[in-house]
This record gives structure tokens, sequence and C-alpha cells, in this order.
């Protein structure tokens, strides 16, 4: 049997994006650190691999760092390589300042404080689809939830939440593989009116601070060192992008997940506390984010193979989870799984900052969902997933409550 390489092993590939545990069983089987010459990247499908990958300080998230021939660097020359960069491509000591003076602002007190906004959002999302035959999980819940929660963090004022959710929405393609002049033009077009935006919060708050994300990144310092205009704009924009996409994405395949496995729904039902177990084991085996990159800066061996100094190595977040040698039985949905080791969030340095608002809006949403309706079912209407490159969805989901 061949070994998956290129475009076999992307969402262009309707088996990767349907059924992408036969393209990673058969990768590990065969050539777990896997050139692919055809793309310009290593594949990593092992969890000992990935883990080792992720915590290593000495590898690079910068993409300025690949080789000429990659797959980054293939796509960086149809990008605008002038855009503000974000903590997730940079490394220390740009990723350690920008962290620490975020982690100032976007703390654990500040998740704990907007869990009552998250019950309030939840509810009246559900009110509004109550009576209906059906509804759309992902359009009429999943999506307008974690939009809404980071505006409400953010301070964005209720009248200008409708710009603020198309523009959202607009930045959902943004690692998107197809990659149009067209929609390069619309891309920068939403980008910028974005930015525009939050420039004119920022502005704002400078001159009469809330009690709003915004004005703790403006407050937040460290030693004297503040954060610019512009890292700030950086930063609303990365809680979108990162933040609202993974949490729809989590909800969603989380409810289909439970849908499809009554056993293990009925579970959380008879404790609907076992929840935070269901969204570990979506986590684990269904992730909102598929891969991470990490580039070499010099020759060295990843799993015993040899991997040049630029390479573009794609760590296979959802292949790590489920690895049998990590899990046994790694394809089951079982909420009561004893590990519970999983990718999702990435890891070392560069663990994901919003996991705990990840978790704790996914909880609620799924709770308050099942409360409301404890006899939701799937309609019977095709599910398909989104071609992304780097997030793992549903485009819709419809159920019946």
């Amino acid at each position: 049997m061949s070994v998956p390489t290129g475009l076999e092993v992307t969402v262009f590939d309707e088996v990767f994006r349907n059924r992408p545990h036969e393209r990673f069983d058969a990768l590990r089987a065969a050539d777990p650190v896997h050139t692919d010459r055809q793309l310009g990247r290593v594949l990593l499908t092992r969890a000992a691999d990935v883990a080792a990958v992720l915590k290593d300080r000495s590898l690079s998230v910068d993409q300025r760092n690949a080789a000429p021939d990659t797959i980054v660097q293939r796509l960086a020359t149809m990008q605008d390589r002038e855009a503000p960069r974000s903590m997730l491509v940079l490394d220390d000591p740009e990723h350690a300042r920008l962290r620490r003076l975020v982690t100032h602002a976007f703390n654990a007190r500040a998740i704990e404080a907007v869990r009552p906004q998250v019950e309030t959002v939840a509810d009246d999302l559900l009110d509004a689809v109550a009576g209906q035959e059906k509804f759309d999980i992902i359009e009429d819940f999943a999506s307008p939830l974690p939009i809404t929660v980071i505006a409400l963090m953010l301070g964005v004022d209720a009248a200008d939440r409708g710009d603020f959710r198309r523009w959202s929405k607009g930045l959902a393609n943004v690692f998107s593989p197809i990659r149009t002049p067209e929609y390069l033009e619309a891309l920068k077009a939403n980008a910028d009116e974005l930015s525009a935006y939050f420039e004119r919060a920022i502005a704002e708050r400078r001159a009469s601070p809330r009690d709003d994300l915004i004005s703790a990144m403006i407050a937040a310092s460290d030693g004297g060192d503040r954060l610019t205009t512009q890292e700030i704009v950086t930063m609303c924009n990365l809680l979108l992008l990162a933040g609202n996409l993974t949490t729809t994405d989590l909800i969603g395949n989380c409810v289909l997940a439970l849908l499809r496995h009554p056993d293990q729904l009925a579970k959380v039902k008879a404790d609907p506390a076992r929840m935070a177990n269901a969204i570990e084991e979506t986590l684990r085996l269904d992730p909102p984010v598929v891969q991470s990159l990490r580039i070499p800066l010099e020759p060295r061996e990843i799993g015993g193979c040899p991997v040049r100094a630029g390479e573009a190595v794609t760590t296979f977040l959802m292949a790590a989870g489920q690895d049998p040698a990590l899990h046994a039985n790694p394809l089951t949905f079982d909420i009561d799984r004893a590990d519970k080791t999983h990718f999702a969030f990435g890891g070392g340095i560069h663990f994901c900052l919003g996991a705990p608002l990840a978790r704790a809006e996914a909880e609620i949403a799924l709770t308050r969902l099942f409360a409301r309706f404890p006899n939701l079912a799937l309609t019977g209407d095709p599910i398909e997933r989104n071609i992304s490159a780097a997030f793992n969805g549903i485009r819709e989901l419809w159920v019946e409550p």
C-alpha cells in the first residue's frame, strides 16, 4: 500500500477531510516521520514525536525561518508579508514578552468573571430557537456564542456587534489553502475594517478606561513595559481568530459526538458534571485544530529520522490523540477514558493561552443546550466538514429539539 502524501494529507482529500484516521493510521504504520516532497513538509503522526517537538524550545514557529522550498514559503508568497505578527508566529524573547503582558489582562480572574455572561448568551440563543422544528447548531448556537462572548469581554458596544460578527466571520478562512487574488483582496478589506475599529476603541479606552479586556491590555505593565496600540490590535484579532473559530468547532464536534453516541450522552444527562469529560474526549478524538508547525533552526533528528534546518515540520495534533500507542481503542468515543491526554491546545511555551476560556464556554454552552433540549436529535441532514487548512469543524449541524 502506498504511503499517503501531498494533497492526500490535506482537507482537499475526501478521505482526509471525513476519515482522517485512515490517513494517520497509514502514515503511522509505514512512515511516521514522513517527508512530503510534493508540498514541502515533514508530517508527524506519533504521539511521542508530536509531544517531543511541541515541548522543544529550540524549534521555531517563525515562518520566516522556513526553507524556500517548503509549503510555508510557497504560501507566504501569496500573502501580505508585512502584516502584523501575533504570538502564534513569534519566538522568544518576543513571544515571551507579549505573553507575559497579555496574561496580566487575560487571566483566570477575567475568565471567571465572564462565566455569568456566557450563561446569559447561551440562554438567549437557545430562547431564539425554542419552538422551531429544527435548527442549525453551528449557525444558531456554536458560532454566535463565542463571538458574542469575546465582544462582551472586549467591550464592543451593542450597536456595533452586527458589524463585529460580520468581520469576525470574515476571518474564518484566513488559513484557507485556496488563495485567489479576489480572496486575498476580500480578506484584506475585512481585516482593515476590523483593525480600524479596534484602533478607535483603543483610543477611546486610553482617554476613558472601562472594565473590559481592551482597557486591561492598555493597563498591563511588566517592569514598565507596555503593549503598543498595534500589539493590542493584533491580540484582539488573534482572540477572534484563535478563540472564536476553535470554540465554535469544539461545541459543534462535541454535540455531534454525543448525539452519535447515545450511551455516552446518557451518562452526561445522568450527571451533567461529566460534560467536562465529554469535552476532553472530543478534544482528544476530534479536536478543533488539526495541526501545528515547528521549524528546526539547524539539522536534527526527530523520531530517529534526519530533518534538515528550515523544514516545515507539521505536528498532527489529531493524529497524536488517536495514537494507539498512547490510548487503547483510540477511535472509540469514551467519556470515562482514564487517560485524558491530548494535544488539542498544543504544548510547551506555545500552549494555548485561551484554553481555560474555551473549556468554560464549551462546558456552559453544552450543559445548557442539553438541559433545555433533553431530546435533541440529529435530523439526518448531510453533515459536511469545513475545508480549512488549520481548523476542524462542521459546516452545518441540523438538529430537532
